[in-house]
């Protein structure tokens, strides 16, 4: 049998699979049918990974000799045709209906929840993605933002999400910051404590009402250019993080690092939102990480050598 660790780990990989399976199956019909394929290797995984806990050699089997030298794994019947679907899909063109796809998602929650108990004594609800973060104090904020929304701590919920993807992007970023303060993500010096407020209070009298106009407008519009360029630069969708930040209070820190959330109006807080919001910062976390790089790999910290060309007459 494998060690309980890589099973908790390979389990928590084979959910997040089926994740993006189901994200995809609540899609435009057009694309929706790729939820099939995702939620096919999902299932194959596991029955992998089934197998090999179990010393079975599976080199060679077809997706339903599994339930054959496992009898106790169930929904064979429902595989079947789930594979059919796939069969259509992958060698034949066919897409497969809404209702399909519908039946499809079903038939994949019922075969975890049937099947991963009795086959790992874990129950499927239970298993965590967050194990698969490797941002330790973002995994810590997300684990309690999950466990104030399973306490129904509403509003805790949603500053810990907040808390976490600002985490997320403070520590991506500064991973890849070099020795020397040089960011790839840098994209122009912050305007924050820049106004026509603060240059009036500097004595600059030349700053009249237009002009002030013209400051402020200007500072607004670089700071959200800024932000947007360093969204989509993550690969982070912004379609996605716009509903984030709808939801959630402003994420500022001070000068010592300090966290410090503030929200402006209203918000529909429940738990569907607070649920988004965990799984928006989680997805982009999962995301970063599929592609990340060690920097000391790529660049030699060296001290600068500066060349000095003499002047003309000097020679």
């Amino acid at each position: 049998m494998l060690n309980n660790e890589i099973i908790v780990k390979r389990l928590s990989l084979i959910k997040y699979l089926y994740k993006i399976g189901l994200d995809q199956s609540k899609q435009s019909e057009t694309v929706a049918w790729l939820s099939i394929l995702s939620l096919h290797d999902s299932i194959e995984m596991f029955l992998k990974l089934v197998a090999e806990n179990q010393n079975i050699k599976s080199d060679s089997f077809n997706f339903l000799d599994y339930w054959t030298s496992v009898p106790t794994l169930t929904l064979k019947e429902s595989m079947r045709n789930l594979n059919a679907r796939r069969v259509n899909i992958k060698h034949k063109g066919l897409l497969p209906s809404k209702s399909d796809i519908e039946i499809t998602r079903v038939n994949a929650k019922d075969f975890f929840e049937q099947n991963t108990l009795p086959l790992f004594n874990i129950d499927f609800d239970s298993i965590s993605l967050f194990s698969l973060i490797i941002y330790e104090p973002v995994k810590k904020l997300l684990e309690s933002a999950q466990i104030a929304l399973d306490e129904n701590r509403i509003e805790d919920c949603i500053e810990s999400a907040a808390f976490a993807f600002d985490e997320l992007l403070f520590s991506y970023e500064g991973s890849k910051t070099s020795y020397h303060g040089h960011s790839p993500f840098y994209f122009g010096k912050s305007l924050r404590f820049s106004s026509s407020f603060s240059m009036r209070n500097n004595g600059k009298d030349l700053v009249g009402p237009e002009m002030s106009k013209f400051v402020d407008s200007v500072k607004e519009s670089i700071g959200e250019i800024q932000k947007v360029l360093k969204i989509i630069s993550f690969g982070i969708d912004y379609k996605k993080y716009t509903k984030f930040q709808l939801l959630s209070p402003t994420v500022r820190r001070t000068m010592d690092g300090k966290q410090i959330a503030r929200l402006s109006g209203e918000r529909k807080w429940h738990k569907e939102n607070c649920q988004y919001c965990i799984d928006f910062v989680l997805d982009s976390t999962l995301n970063l990480q599929n592609f990340d790089f060690d920097i000391n790999e790529l660049v030699e910290i060296k001290e600068p050598v500066w060349s000095v060309i003499p002047k003309l007459n000097d020679q």
